[in-house]
């Protein structure tokens, strides 16, 4: 005998057992939820904690790394004359040197690591590099030092004078640039480097020259 089918439609008995697993899902997850932020709020030794950051205040390494610090350059002007037997020339001479202080020969003395202070002794500024600027420097004149006509053109070595002319302005703008004066500019713009340097990462320091 045929068992008659069940007259119940199979969507209403499986509809309640749907509906039960939503429910104790987002049930579970809410309660996963919760446990994770309580345990977020727990310090077990293994959370991260915010950084910290400290300057170790100058050092040797430091300032060694620096090489030469350069502060100030210098513009130089002046007035070269030259004579030899027969010739007697001038120039106007135009250039510019660094002044710059030897970091590797630095000290570092009465370091307070408390009071985050300490005192820097350096050596003077010295001339780095100096160069004559040959398309602004001009010869003024050049004539002749013998009453005899012709003989500076016939005995005079013009070439050999422009050429030693030169070397010589070399020296003249590192003998300018290297002036009291300049150095004292120099010092002022190294100290006021390092200080500034230092005092952004909480150190106050002074700086003593040999």
């Amino acid at each position: 005998m045929a068992i008659p089918d069940d007259p119940r439609p199979r969507g209403r008995t499986v509809l309640p057992w749907l509906v039960a697993c939503l429910f104790a899902l987002a049930t579970l997850g809410l309660v996963v939820a919760q446990a994770i932020l309580l345990l977020s709020r727990w310090d077990f030794g293994i959370r991260e904690t915010r950084p910290t950051f400290t300057s170790t205040g100058p050092t040797i390494v430091q300032l060694e790394r620096l090489q030469y610090l350069v502060s100030t350059r210098v513009h130089v002007a002046d007035v070269l004359v030259g004579e030899s037997r027969w010739l007697e020339s001038s120039w106007i001479i135009q250039g510019d040197a660094l002044l710059a202080v030897d970091m590797s020969k630095a000290e570092i003395k009465d370091r307070n690591e408390q009071a985050r202070t300490a005192l820097i002794v350096l050596p003077q500024p010295a001339v780095l590099s100096a160069r004559v600027n040959h398309e602004r420097t001009q010869q003024w004149d050049i004539k002749s030092r013998s009453w005899i006509p012709m003989a500076s053109l016939l005995l005079g070595n013009r070439t050999a004078m422009e050429k030693q002319a030169m070397l010589q302005a070399q020296q003249l703008v590192e003998r300018a640039a290297g002036s009291d004066d300049n150095k004292a500019t120099a010092r002022q713009g190294v100290e006021g480097m390092l200080t500034e340097f230092y005092r952004a990462v909480g150190w106050h320091i002074s700086v003593r020259w040999k």
